[in-house]
């Protein structure tokens, strides 16, 4: 981390002491293979949920061809999709390998996780340097968000905190995509810094400060992720200790408790099109940390029925009546339209939310089945 030059003898050895306590309270951090997860199977049968999870993989196949098919034409969002889906499959088969529990599956399923494992993988390999050059500098700043292997975040499901605060919406937005971008950067060393895992005073103060709704919400969420995937833990948990902060999963819980209130009143709401990117965006990032809230039947219906089957993309809401209008619709700084009515963004959050499914149904299988082995005949 960043440190001035003149620092004391006596300065040098707290900082390494306040290192090597990070480094502990890291070490503590849970990762648990499948079959210690707290995954409630719910009330389905097996085979109802064996049927949404193939559903589910058959949509996100649909969502990589896609990409695959407009390779050289998709930004750099729609690689950080392929990535996630790339590094979230590979977690998964790795925990089923290792738990030795991949041979309880159907081997179609698990024929299938390889297939679309290896088919983000080969998108993502060759978008790549299309989108570095036609995005030279934002690949440049913040580029490494689509490195291979960086995506493998490995939490074990679980259930979020009642105890933590929460907070009004607010329809104003706290940061603009360019203030999260310039804080991404300090991780990356490619912005006003070149010292990777630099943290400033103003970026943690902006990025985990509480009361942010909407996207300002999302992307102190993805900062904390991406912090965590490039190496930066030990500063991201020092600066925890010198704000006086209650720890990380803590913050986690509480932007994911506030991230899931919000998404159950765009549900109450009748999930307007307005928000529809933002609520699959929710999914896909509190998903990545296992809070199986976030997992509800009723929302992977709607995530399902939104796609464009023939396409496998997600276009905006309204096509193709409102081609150029595209009223209720808000336009993000990092989507791209592409033909037919298709949008980067709009696909590639849906990616994101539909692989975390799989993992949510994979394990919601493997419990039920579990569970019907050990009861009484």
């Amino acid at each position: 981390m960043s440190v001035m030059p003149t620092m004391s003898s006596a300065t040098v050895v707290k900082v390494r002491l306040v290192k090597a306590v990070a480094m502990l309270v890291l070490l503590s951090i849970p990762c648990a293979p499948a079959s210690e997860t707290e995954t409630p199977a719910g009330f389905l049968s097996l085979n109802t949920t064996l049927f949404y999870l193939m559903r589910t993989m058959t949509a996100l196949k649909g969502t990589i061809d896609f990409f695959q098919r407009n390779h050289k034409m998709v930004n750099l969002d729609a690689v950080i999709g392929s990535r996630i889906v790339e590094g979230s499959l590979k977690v998964l088969l790795r925990n089923l390998n290792e738990s030795r529990q991949e041979d309880k599956l159907p081997a179609e399923v698990t024929s299938e996780m390889w297939t679309l494992y290896h088919m983000a993988k080969d998108m993502s390999d060759a978008a790549e340097p299309h989108v570095a050059e036609s995005e030279a500098l934002y690949y440049h700043r913040i580029g490494p968000v689509i490195r291979e292997g960086l995506w493998e975040l490995n939490y074990p499901m679980r259930s979020l905190s009642s105890t933590v605060p929460l907070w009004k919406f607010s329809p104003k937005e706290a940061m603009t995509e360019t203030q999260s971008d310039d804080c991404l950067t300090e991780f990356f060393g490619t912005g006003d810094t070149k010292e990777k895992c630099f943290i400033s005073e103003k970026c943690w103060n902006r990025m985990t400060s509480l009361g942010y709704s909407q996207y300002s919400l999302s992307h102190q969420i993805f900062y904390l992720q991406i912090g965590e995937l490039s190496g930066c833990m030990a500063h991201i948990v020092w600066n925890i200790l010198m704000h006086n902060q209650p720890g990380l999963h803590v913050l986690q819980d509480t932007f994911c408790a506030n991230m899931l209130r919000e998404a159950e009143s765009f549900d109450r709401a009748g999930l307007p099109a307005v928000f529809q990117d933002l609520f699959m965006e929710q999914g896909a990032l509190c998903g990545m940390y296992g809070y199986y809230e976030f997992f509800r039947y009723d929302w992977l219906e709607h995530i399902l029925g939104w796609q464009d089957r023939a396409e496998g993309c997600y276009k905006w809401a309204g096509w193709p009546l409102e081609k150029s209008a595209r009223r209720n619709y808000r336009l993000k700084r990092e989507e791209r339209r592409l033909d037919g009515g298709c949008l980067c963004h709009r696909t590639t959050v849906a990616a994101a939310a539909l692989v975390q499914y799989v993992r949510f149904l994979t394990e919601a299988y493997l419990q039920q089945a579990a569970q019907l082995m050990d009861s009484p005949q």
